[in-house]
């Protein structure tokens, strides 16, 4: 399941807000995993073709197993060009 909200504070600059939630079953196994997702983007439109993205993400994995959960963090800059 994700959850979503978009907002723009300007013309020129949007964020993103994102949950995302999802279960795993293993079949022939007693596994189950639970993913948890929270990100937000910030889009900067510099111009109409030329756009900055930045996302800081934080990923985690819980699992009944011991040792086989994890978490991390992505950050990510982008840039877009289109014509």
């Amino acid at each position: 399941y994700t959850f979503e909200v978009d907002h723009d504070f300007r013309r020129w600059l949007s964020a993103v807000g994102r949950f995302t939630y999802g279960t795993q079953d293993y079949q022939g196994s007693t596994r189950s995993d639970e993913i948890y997702s929270i990100s937000g983007d910030l889009v900067y439109k510099l111009t109409r073709e030329f756009q900055i993205k930045a996302q800081v993400r934080r990923d985690i994995l819980s699992s009944n197993i011991p040792g086989a959960g994890s978490a991390s963090t992505v950050v990510m800059l982008g840039v877009r060009l289109q014509r």
